[in-house]
């Protein structure tokens, strides 16, 4: 029961960050930040503050460790995923983008969580 109830908590304060980012972003120009910044960062900073509150620092520390190892993975996986795309189509470049991702991902947490 607790962790349902920390999923719906998660996902409440979710949509809360996500429409107070979306607010902020309304004043950015160009508009195309809007969706940048009312995405991932939003929900990362909610999930992280519940986090806090039920599970204490060191969980949250471990989760933020994880958010970052994963945004290198995505941002490796999105800069090759843009060539392979260009050069050899989007079916490849969709199973480059998966491959490439847990690769990076995989690694990165050997490395540097063990």
């Amino acid at each position: 029961m607790k962790a349902a109830v920390l999923l719906g908590l998660k996902a409440a304060n979710g949509g809360l960050f996500v429409v107070a980012f979306a607010l902020v972003s309304e004043t950015l120009k160009p508009k195309r930040f809007a969706g940048l910044f009312s995405a991932a960062p939003s929900v990362a900073l909610a999930n992280l503050a519940v986090i806090v509150a039920a599970k204490g620092h060191a969980e949250a520390i471990a989760n933020a460790r994880g958010m970052l190892l994963g945004a290198a993975a995505f941002t490796a996986s999105a800069a090759l995923g843009a060539v392979v795309a260009r050069r050899r189509g989007v079916r490849i470049s969709n199973f480059v983008v998966c491959g490439t991702w847990i690769l990076v991902a995989l690694s990165l947490s050997a490395l540097l969580m063990a």
